[in-house]
């Protein structure tokens, strides 16, 4: 008997639950919009809907009605009207109804298009991430992006921008649509963020040797005095960060010039950069940065080397900010304006707002101590220098406007310059004739003034045309010209019979500028299939002008100019094979007018992805520079980097690039790997020799030609946890070149000037509340020239450098402020500079002495960062 009423009070419980979820889900409406009828019921029941909120915003509905299930409350909502319910998993879609044909219909295809933007700013984010069931695609320089299905109605949508919030959703076809994504650095309190998934600092391995960066991290990194985003790209695998050369980057074994650094498309040939504080390009105006190692496709040319394409920020259209970024070395700051309804305008300015090394102004960058007594002084020098003077100015501007029809124009327009002088004056003691004719140590008091200024001024007129069938075309116009003058000043003599052995005077000035007008277009066609080609006219023309005046040698002045104009074709094909197998092929034709002569450069990448988290990739390709620094090689074996153009006598560089990789992501934790090979033929160096011509020893400026290779791996390991990352890298390479003169025998190959055999780096990010708590530190095993310099002293070479900095984040009066202390260098270990190395001949029988130019040294700063 209690068996039974047990059953039967359980079947009771049951029926009554039974009846209860009958009328689980009520809907109350009187004369609401659709859309907000589901937002509602959303919020309300949590539905899982994928709805057009523009399209379902046109129907009304009133009603007071209670249903057992969520199907069955859709379906009595949207009966009447053109739309059917579709179930994916747990998800609802709301698609509309399609019309039936008794005709033979052709192929069925559905589209989806739309752009990609910063959710509060409405900022188009370019080159963002999209995958479409499971297929892969970038969007363009505007956000923009198209994809057409034959088997699809239902899109899986996924969008990732480095620094943003991972848009993921279900949704049916539609054109012209907008994805708002969060940045991961800002507080929109107006908008709830359910999904946490972020892209942190780097994005790597869906293509061959391609990296993007995440600058908004470099606010948080050491150096953040400017925001220097050399600071960020320093760090990571594969570009060379021994011996901080502040003028250009070395990527995979490549020469000073080789690589290009592009903004908003036109050129930026470097300024000085002295401190590594101050960079070329502003950090408040980027938006994008993508680095291209090498093995990249035929979309981009130019260069043998590497290239780093930076997308410049358009402005805020929703209201105006200031931002401004205050610290001891600089003062920067940004304007951004909404003008009319779609349109932007951009302002921002950088200077030092007194001269760095003056010692009549505050100078925290003054030897604190003398470097010989220092007890990380690890090289024998002559005598070591410090800048005695260095200022930097540099400002944008940039307009922005959409059209009705969703095209985009701008106009981005850049100057900058900077002025540097090092002055020093020491003794030293030489083996020389004394009085009365002996052999004895005699001084010499040795003073030495080296001069540079540098100009850099570019702009571009950029439109972007959407076509009706979701197709782009762009129009890009760029100019970039670029100048720098250096002058050397040397005085030898002897204190003791005030008799002056050496005064020279040199000046070198050389100018480089680059005219582009260039047209690209993307055809879409099904299932993830498109083709990019496009046309172009380069116009780029070099100087270069020497003045020398010395006792010991005649008087010469030479001026040599170059120009070469070429007419540029492309056109690439990206076939998804199926959704494990992409092939990218690729074919570059360049006519270059000067010479008549045509230069082919196919390229050819593929990628195999056997699951979400392994990407396997390669690629290889040829690749012609025409614009590129000439290595001089003076009288006193001192090196320097001029810009010159190919032409009858400077040979077009040409090289060839092997690339191959692997990665791996799962759960915040990426592990990359990625071997090149880079061979580079065409080398023309100028150097001061003597040479036998016509049967006499002829003393001056020869040339000699040749080739060089570069090989190595770089092995990348990053981890992301919470609010955290963490990440380190290695790379093992090695830089060869060889080179003869017209009519001598090619030697074997040798280290390059820049070879350097081992490289490490780590770095991480903490969050902490409102702290940011950031360390990097790099290790290089030592650069072939600083090597020979120090022939003796081999086993002290190395690079060894550690940074580290604290960011507090606060918001007195609603507004957003930032302050924070930065140290560069922290433990004051003495490094030289690559590219500031100096031989002075006193006389030739008594021989020279070196001037050598200290990198970073320990170098603490305070900062503040607000925006209004």
């Amino acid at each position: 008997m209690i068996r039974k009423i047990i059953v039967y009070t359980i079947f009771l419980l049951i029926s009554f639950n039974g009846f209860a979820q009958q009328d689980k889900f009520v809907v109350e409406a009187d004369n609401l919009p659709l859309n907000k009828v589901l937002v509602s019921l959303r919020d309300q029941y949590g539905f899982h809907l994928s709805f057009n909120d523009k399209k379902l915003s046109e129907y009304t509905i009133t009603a007071s009605r209670s249903f057992s299930s969520e199907e069955n409350l859709l379906r009595f909502l949207l009966e009447g009207l053109p739309f059917d319910l579709k179930k994916t998993g747990q998800v609802y879609i709301i698609v509309p109804k399609k019309e039936k044909k008794k005709t033979a219909k052709p192929v069925k295809t559905t589209k989806i298009s739309g752009k990609v933007i910063e959710a509060g700013s409405r900022e188009a984010l370019p080159f963002s991430h999209i995958l479409i069931n499971n297929k892969s695609m970038v969007s363009d320089v505007a956000g923009n992006f198209s994809f057409t299905s034959t088997a699809d109605s239902v899109f899986h949508l996924r969008i990732s921008h480095l620094g943003y919030y991972i848009y993921d959703t279900l949704l049916f076809q539609g054109t012209d649509q907008q994805f708002q994504l969060l940045p991961m650095t800002e507080e929109l309190p107006e908008i709830i963020v359910q999904n946490n998934i972020i892209e942190k600092a780097t994005q790597m391995g869906e293509t061959p040797g391609k990296i993007k960066i995440n600058h908004n991290i470099s606010r948080f990194l050491a150096g953040q005095g400017d925001n220097s985003v050399f600071n960020l790209l320093r760090l990571m695998p594969g570009i060379l960060a021994s011996g901080e050369q502040s003028t250009d980057l070395l990527i995979w074994g490549s020469y000073e010039g080789q690589s290009q650094v592009l903004f908003d498309g036109f050129t930026l040939f470097g300024l000085k950069n002295y401190n590594d504080n101050i960079s070329v390009i502003n950090p408040f105006v980027v938006k994008n940065i993508e680095l291209f190692k090498g093995g990249f496709d035929a979309k981009y040319g130019n260069r043998v080397g590497g290239l780093v394409n930076i997308t410049g920020k358009n402005g805020s259209r929703q209201k105006p900010v200031l931002s401004f970024n205050l610290n001891p070395t600089t003062l920067s700051s940004m304007l951004e304006i909404p003008m009319f309804k779609n349109s932007s305008l951009l302002l921002a300015y950088r200077q030092t707002y007194y001269n760095l090394y003056s010692e009549s102004d505050f100078n925290i960058f003054a030897p604190t101590k003398s470097k010989t007594s220092s007890r990380n002084n690890r090289f024998a020098f002559d005598f070591d220098v410090y800048p005695d003077n260095y200022s930097f100015r540099d400002a944008n501007l940039k307009y922005t406007t959409t059209f009705k029809n969703n095209d985009q124009l701008s106009v981005s327009l850049y100057g900058g310059g900077d002025e540097f002088e090092i002055a020093a004056e020491t003794e030293i003691e030489r083996m020389g004739r004394g009085q009365g004719g002996r052999w004895q140590m005699v001084p010499y008091n040795v003073t030495f003034l080296n001069k540079e200024l540098n100009r850099q001024y570019g702009g571009s007129l950029f439109y972007n045309h959407i076509w009706a069938n979701g197709n782009n075309s762009i129009l890009t116009v760029t100019q970039s010209d670029y100048s720098k003058q250096v002058s050397d000043e040397v005085e030898t003599e002897n204190p003791a019979t005030a008799e002056e052995f050496t005064t020279e005077r040199a000046t070198t000035v050389n100018e480089a500028g680059e005219n582009t007008l260039r047209n690209e277009n993307t055809l879409n066609f099904l299932n993830g299939h498109k083709l990019e080609f496009g046309v172009g006219l380069f116009f780029n023309t070099a100087s270069i002008s020497n003045n020398f005046n010395s006792n010991l040698i005649n008087q010469s002045d030479t001026t040599f100019r170059f120009a070469n104009r070429r007419f540029v074709l492309f056109a690439q094909d990206h076939l998804p094979i199926n959704e494990k197998v992409t092939l990218k092929t690729g074919m570059r034709l360049s006519y270059q007018l000067s010479v008549r002569r045509f230069f082919l450069e196919p390229r050819f990448s593929v990628t195999y992805k056997p699951d979400d988290r392994f990407t396997i990739n390669a690629s290889a390709g040829l690749y012609n520079q025409y614009m590129y620094k000439m290595t001089n090689v003076d009288r006193d074996l001192n090196y320097s980097w001029l810009w010159v153009t190919a032409n009858n006598r400077i040979p077009v560089l040409r090289a060839t690039h092997f690339v191959a990789g692997a990665n791996y992501f799962k759960n915040g934790l990426t592990i990359n790997v990625e071997t090149f090979y880079k061979r580079t033929r065409n080398l023309t160096r100028r150097y001061y020799g003597t040479r036998m011509i016509n049967k006499r020893l002829t003393e001056g400026y020869f040339f000699s030609y040749g080739d060089a290779r570069a090989y190595g791996i770089d092995a990348f390991i990053k981890k992301d946890f919470g609010k955290h990352s963490v990440w380190t890298s290695y790379s093992l390479s090695k830089a060869e070149e060889r080179l003869a003169s017209l009519g001598e025998t090619m030697p074997e190959f040798s280290p390059a000037p820049h070879d350097q055999r081992h490289e490490f780096k780590i770095a991480g990010i903490y969050n902490i509340g409102n702290f940011y708590i950031s360390g990097n530190y790099v290790y290089g095993s030592g650069m072939q020239l600083i090597k020979e310099v120090f022939a003796n002293e081999v086993d002290h070479v190395f690079y060894s450098r550690f940074d580290a900095a604290v960011t507090y984040k606060f918001k007195p009066w609603g507004k957003n402020f930032e302050t924070g202390l930065s140290v560069l260098n922290l433990f004051d270990t003495q490094n030289l500079k690559y590219a500031n190395m100096k031989q002075i001949v006193i006389t030739r029988d008594i021989g020279s002495v070196s001037v050598y130019t200290n990198a970073v040294p320990f170098t603490p700063m305070l900062f503040l960062k607000v925006v209004l």
